[in-house]
């Protein structure tokens, strides 16, 4: 497929939408930047490393995508109901998402080295470090192994590197190393039993999407491949998302754990049609995947019951990442529940961890106008910091692996903007450290 015909693609599906489903027209705009960049995605998966496309899917599928369904199939949700109405949500929801999109694909100038190039780069690397995977693996295990006994200060940093393990796997992929398939098995079946125990998925899920993008980049799969990959990520997800209230509960009930209980959950569940296909389960599957709710609980409390924040979180997100807590003693804790309560007028139990979303706090501080334009400059700066690490790929190359690493919280479309500020800056620090540290303690350049 071309560019062309890629954007065939959109703008056809926007009309016949348009045509065929009785939905406004930005609706109908939005629907269909999910199915261009889902498009995109599909056809330049195996060709590039693109982290954008993900971001835009998320972010799209979570507040364009959820919320229409919220909309006109599942309106009735006493607590996860869309306190606007349609029009007054995606008049701004849209244009918000489209000027994010914008910033974030604008160009900033022609690489120096293709994607392929710098591939090539990191093969020749590994022929002459030819146990660098095994050194990533070992440090990321080594970090998940000891994450809980070391102080809370220092375990987000652990956390950082125990994403080696991945990364360790990219660099596998490239080698001659044997046994391949064995390395693989044990990383991602430990990411699986890890979020099993604690009965969160997300992180799962994001790592296996970076995992099927690199690798593709990496081996240059077929179309039939492709398909046959993406249709067993999606029956993953389904089933995650059909079972993970149930075992979530019997967890905490006490009634099992781990793979057994997953296990009988899926027979049970999922290998019953009739339960997938079940309105509550329908019904509970849209509420995941919702992220407009709470958006839309803003839109309807601020102004009207809380001011605009005039961008006050934002600069409390700048203290925070970018000020260490000795020099800010009040600063606020990234992701506080504060702002939820304060901007949704929604109280949240205690245990109970909920953010406003990039898009809800844009709105939070300046309103349609504003957020959308706020949108457009946080696409520009995400843009920005990844061109800027394409120059920094020319002279070390294997940075590219890194990116999954480095916007690991920042494709996710729920959470605040201090967190995926925090998150920036520490993941850039230790990966920095991670290359620091190859060189002077095991000699390699990478």
């Amino acid at each position: 497929m071309s560019k062309h015909s890629k954007y065939v693609t959109g703008i056809t599906s926007f009309f016949i939408l348009l045509l065929i489903f009785p939905v406004d027209f930005f609706s109908s705009l939005g629907v269909s930047i999910f199915i261009f960049f889902g498009t995109k995605f599909f056809y330049e998966v195996g060709k590039k490393i693109e982290i954008k496309d993900i971001m835009i899917l998320l972010a799209s599928l979570q507040w364009i995508i959820g919320p229409l369904l919220a909309y006109k199939v599942y309106p009735d949700n006493d607590f996860y109901y869309m306190a606007v109405d349609i029009n007054t949500y995606m008049s701004f929801v849209v244009p918000a998402t489209i000027a994010f999109s914008i910033g974030l694909y604008i160009p900033l100038g022609k690489k120096e080295k293709s994607d392929n190039r710098i591939l090539y780069e990191i093969k020749e690397l590994i022929k002459k470090y030819k146990n660098i995977d095994l050194i990533l693996i070992f440090i990321g295990i080594v970090s998940e192994i000891i994450i809980d006994i070391v102080p809370r200060n220092i375990r987000f940093v652990l956390f950082l590197f125990s994403g080696l393990r991945f990364i360790g796997l990219y660099f596998l992929f490239l080698s001659e190393r044997k046994n391949k398939n064995t390395f693989v098995i044990i990383i991602l079946g430990w990411l699986f039993l890890t979020a099993l125990q604690e009965t969160m998925f997300h992180d799962l899920l994001l790592w296996l999407s970076f995992f099927m993008m690199i690798v593709a980049f990496i081996i240059k799969p077929s179309l039939k491949k492709k398909v046959l990959y993406l249709f067993a990520f999606l029956f993953l997800i389904i089933t995650i998302q059909t079972i993970k209230h149930s075992f979530r509960n019997a967890v905490a009930e006490g009634k099992g754990s781990g793979l057994g209980l997953f296990t009988d959950l899926v027979k049970k569940r999922v290998l019953e049609s009739s339960y997938v296909k079940s309105e509550s389960n329908l019904s509970a599957m849209v509420t995941r995947i919702n992220q407009g709710w709470i958006i839309a609980r803003i839109m309807y409390h601020t102004p009207r019951y809380e001011p605009f924040a005039g961008g006050e979180t934002i600069k409390e997100a700048l203290k925070s990442s970018l000020l260490p807590r000795f020099l800010a003693p009040n600063k606020v804790k990234a992701g506080g529940r504060t702002y939820f309560t304060r901007f949704t007028g929604k109280q949240i139990s205690d245990n109970t961890s909920m953010g406003l979303s990039l898009l809800g706090e844009a709105y939070a501080n300046f309103g349609i106008g504003g957020g959308v334009f706020f949108m457009f400059i946080i696409g520009l700066f995400y843009n920005y910091f990844i061109f800027f690490i394409y120059k920094i790929a020319v002279k070390h190359p294997a940075l590219i692996f890194f990116i999954p690493l480095i916007f690991l919280q920042v494709v996710k479309a729920e959470i605040d903007f201090s967190v995926i500020l925090n998150h920036l800056v520490k993941a850039s620090v230790a990966v920095w450290m991670i290359f620091w540290g190859v060189k002077n303690v095991f000699g390699i350049k990478i």
